[in-house]
């Protein structure tokens, strides 16, 4: 896919991959994620791992392996919306509103794996990052929220959102928060003007789009089967009433335009950190490269990975 597509990704594996993998199935079994054999050969299968590995090529493999547990707790969470076609959203609203006591540090009421993996996660994740990157985590998390309520809204009126709205619908329900992780993962919390500027905005949503965008194309026959509207080449079909080869090439035509966003975003984040103190300047560099190669990394996984392979 990242040849056709123009995506970047740095080429490389992590060497500690499979190790990776093989303790990733112990903590998803440990907080109840997994709970069966099939449970994980589905999970090993994924390769939640593999993606870490590859845009994260030279961290630490305790870098790795948190960003691979919090992959891992996304498209649990993911699927949790899409595959259950009766999700209210007063279900919607009490799961997050656990998770929004759990980031402030008050009681959870909540009882469930999800839970109990995200218990496990956010001390390790908060730890050392100020309260001002936990209030962006928040933010984002809300919007996550107030996506997949959407989604519910479109899913009980029998409607699909309009081109203009999709992007930014979609670029919530893929979790903003995730480059927020990022950064606890690599260890690197950037300045609050530097996360405010409309240079590193773009840089982390051009990155997200082009994943979710890519995720689409691949998903497209589980999320037809669930009758899931949040999917960019079934916006596309409708709106304009052409077939779904077509929605798909139009798909793939906003993937090479945004990637090309994403390059200048990434030259602009660049200029910007030579601003920042000597020190933190190639840490937040590093930073910026994991950003801007985890759609070329995510692409890569969709072509490896079996989650989709089932829909052909």
């Amino acid at each position: 896919m990242n040849d056709d597509l123009g995506l970047l990704d740095l080429g490389r594996v992590h060497p500690d991959a499979d190790d990776i993998g093989a303790r990733l199935c112990q903590w998803a079994a440990r907080v109840g994620l997994i709970s069966t054999a099939a449970d994980e050969q589905r999970l090993r299968g994924a390769g939640f791992h593999e993606v870490s590995a590859m845009v994260m090529p030279d961290d630490s493999a305790d870098t790795v392996e948190l960003y691979a547990q919090w992959i891992t707790l996304l498209f649990h969470i993911d699927d949790e919306q899409d595959d259950d076609a009766e999700r209210t959203p007063e279900q919607v609203t009490e799961l997050y509103a656990a998770i929004t006591a759990l980031v402030q540090g008050r009681p959870v009421l909540v009882d469930s794996p999800l839970m109990s993996a995200l218990t496990d996660l956010w001390p390790r994740t908060m730890a050392g990052m100020t309260a001002r990157w936990r209030e962006r985590v928040l933010a984002h998390l809300h919007r996550h929220r107030d996506a997949f309520l959407a989604q519910i809204d479109h899913r009980a009126a029998g409607t699909l959102p309009t081109p203009e709205e999709y992007p930014v619908l979609r670029r919530e329900s893929n979790g903003m928060f995730m480059f927020d992780i990022v950064e606890s993962a690599c260890g690197t919390e950037v300045p609050d003007e530097m996360a405010r500027s409309e240079a590193w905005k773009e840089l982390c949503e051009a990155s997200n789009d082009l994943t979710a965008w890519c995720n689409d194309i691949r998903s497209l026959a589980k999320e037809a089967a669930n009758e899931e509207p949040t999917n960019y080449v079934a916006v596309l079909r409708h709106a304009h009433g052409c077939s779904e080869q077509e929605a798909v090439a139009e798909v793939e035509d906003q993937i090479r335009h945004r990637q090309k966003e994403l390059v200048e975003a990434t030259r602009q984040v660049r200029v910007q950190i030579t601003d920042q103190p000597r020190l933190l300047q190639p840490r937040l560099g590093h930073l910026t490269t994991v950003i801007s190669h985890i759609p070329g990394g995510h692409a890569t996984w969709l072509d490896t990975s079996t989650r989709y392979r089932e829909d052909g």
